[in-house]
């Protein structure tokens, strides 16, 4: 895993990139306290899944298209072909 800072609020978070669909992230209490997302997701179980910030997944994004974060498995998973 990579330290990543989000760009929006400075959340200094652990994150893997092990697709460009699967994302895997750490996050500590003072990295939940920074982002005003996770932080203000209500009542919960310390530590449990949230929804996730759009802020964090769009500095994730950026990075990863840098180069900053690597895609363990870059090729995209291929769009179904549904016949009717």
């Amino acid at each position: 895993m990579r330290p990543l800072q989000c760009t929006e609020c400075g959340a200094r978070v652990l994150v893997q990139k092990n697709s460009w669909e699967h994302t895997s992230i750490q996050w500590d209490d003072t990295a939940r306290g920074r982002c005003r997302e996770i932080g203000s997701s209500g009542p919960g179980r310390p530590g449990a899944p949230r929804e996730g910030c759009a802020a964090l997944t769009a500095s994730i994004t950026r990075a990863a298209q840098a180069g900053a974060v690597p895609v363990r498995d870059p090729d995209p998973i291929p769009t179904p072909v549904v016949v009717h």
